[in-house]
């Protein structure tokens, strides 16, 4: 019945020309969207489409918000309504021969949309050609309206992600057509963002595009700029009300150590009740408070699990509520919130927090308070309070191999923020040493970190060893995302 209303509205408005048109309600619709407040969005289309019943940008923005609904709520439903509603859109739009260059542009992107939608559902066959047909719109687009900015921001994505692959996988990017390296899509998207201060009519890309490149710069990026990505992220307008730029801002903020920076920017978050919730925010809150020993942060994780219907990250807030407990002194709290990873029916999380939150589940070794204290505050950046935790300790307090490996490890990772490099050097190769043949991470990810302060240190080939003695260990935890990074490594090192 939906698709039938979706068809005979759509016919309804094409029985005058068509054309695109970016109209102060075709704005105002899609800065709704994005600050997923999708009620408002569709009332605003609703206007548009009674008063101007031609244009075809509200089939786009529709396609949006599909979209931000799928990605958001981790509901396979979601994308199915997504794959079915952009069938019939990209087929309206396609057979309406317009000399427009938003004609492409809103096809290309619509397949961009269905694509990343899927990944959150290991969809990844579909995912490569839906990118493949958008890849080529775009291009085709790009020869056309060669001055035509919003094009850039599906080029210089893809470009930039074809561009971080591995050299030994571009055998399968040429049999797909696709090509593109990190500098030239980084640039792109750059010129994009510039427009969007130039050119009034561009300013609705904006926001998108400093989350895009605020992301790809602080992982693709050969010379990671934080004074760059910094600036870019100041003075951001109406920032409590566009849940994204809160994430993006979090995020680089988090990376960067500074964790009060992230309990602040998400402590203010202004609430919209008509709004959709970007869950992963009260995530993202309760793990900054964790970090700083709040234990007031399990509220946060409880919300998460209650208000999320998704399976990403549920199982890591299960066991950070677990924590909480086990630093309380709850052994019996920490042992049954665990138990709940083992009991969740959302099925398969992709993420390898998620995995690495159940594998601990399965097993039965409690976590050292010590060595877990110094590792919450050491992802807050408190690097000095983290270090304060072991000062006193030797190997000999930790009986355990995995806690004796763990303690060089923390003490590594510890010197390596405070720029004691040689200090930090020595103390990664005695975890690499002894955690050679145990499937922990700390061995593979002591490799991993050698590799980057070397690469750092300009000194290549001491880089590719370490790089590539991280790519060596298999079966470990965390196996997927340190061989992603080590591969981009050796990427960024030209091989």
């Amino acid at each position: 019945m939906r698709r039938l209303l979706l068809l005979f509205f759509i016919f309804f408005n094409l029985t005058v020309k068509a054309d695109y048109q970016w109209t102060a309600n075709c704005l105002s619709a899609y800065n709704y969207a994005i600050k997923l407040n999708f009620q408002q969005s569709k009332l605003q289309l609703a206007e548009e489409k009674i008063a101007n019943p031609k244009n075809l940008i509200p089939i786009y923005i529709e396609s949006q918000i599909d979209f931000l609904q799928s990605f958001i709520n981790e509901n396979k439903n979601d994308l199915e309504k997504l794959k079915t509603n952009n069938e019939i859109r990209i087929k309206i739009l396609a057979e309406n021969k317009i000399k427009s260059p938003y004609q492409k542009l809103c096809i290309a992107e619509m397949y961009l949309q269905i694509a990343l939608a899927r990944v959150k559902f290991e969809e990844y066959i579909g995912c490569i050609y839906d990118v493949r047909k958008a890849f080529f719109l775009l291009a085709e687009n790009q020869k056309e309206f060669s001055d035509f900015k919003p094009n850039l921001r599906g080029l210089g994505l893809i470009h930039s992600l074809v561009g971080a692959i591995p050299k030994n996988y571009s055998w399968v990017t040429s049999l797909l057509g696709l090509n593109g390296t990190i500098v030239q899509g980084l640039g792109e998207l750059n010129i994009l963002l510039n427009s969007t201060y130039k050119q009034p009519e561009l300013i609705y890309l904006r926001d998108e595009t400093i989350v895009m490149l605020t992301f790809l710069d602080m992982n693709l990026g050969k010379d990671r700029n934080d004074i760059k990505i910094r600036n870019r992220l100041s003075n951001l307008s109406e920032l409590n009300e566009k849940p994204f730029l809160q994430f993006a801002k979090s995020v680089f903020h988090a990376s960067n150590g500074e964790n009060d920076s992230v309990i602040t920017i998400l402590g203010y978050i202004k609430k919209n009740p008509e709004a959709s919730n970007l869950c992963y925010l009260d995530f993202m809150e309760g793990t900054a408070l964790l970090n700083n020993l709040n234990f007031s942060s399990i509220n946060n994780f409880k919300k998460y699990i209650e208000t999320y219907k998704g399976k990403s990250y549920i199982n890591s807030a299960w066991q950070r509520i677990a924590w909480v407990k086990l630093l309380q002194g709850d052994t019996e709290g920490y042992l049954l919130n665990m138990s709940y990873c083992k009991q969740s029916n959302r099925g398969k999380s992709i993420v390898d927090e998620d995995k690495q939150a159940l594998s601990d589940a399965k097993g039965t070794e409690i976590p050292n308070i010590i060595l877990l204290r110094s590792r919450l505050l050491f992802d807050g950046g408190y690097y000095n309070k983290s270090l304060q935790e072991l000062a006193d300790k030797t190997i000999a307090n930790f009986p355990t191999h995995k806690d004796q490996l763990e303690f060089n490890y923390r003490i590594a990772r510890i010197f390596d923020k405070q720029n004691n490099f040689e200090k930090a050097l020595y103390f990664y190769d005695q975890t690499i040493k002894n955690g050679a043949s145990s499937n922990y991470y700390f061995a593979a990810n002591s490799a991993l970190l050698v590799g980057k302060i070397y690469e750092d240190q300009n000194n290549k080939i001491m880089a590719v060893k370490y790089y590539e003695k991280a790519l060596s260990f298999r079966d470990h935890e965390y196996q997927n995302s340190i061989d992603q990074k080590a591969k981009s490594g050796l990427n960024r090192l030209g091989l």
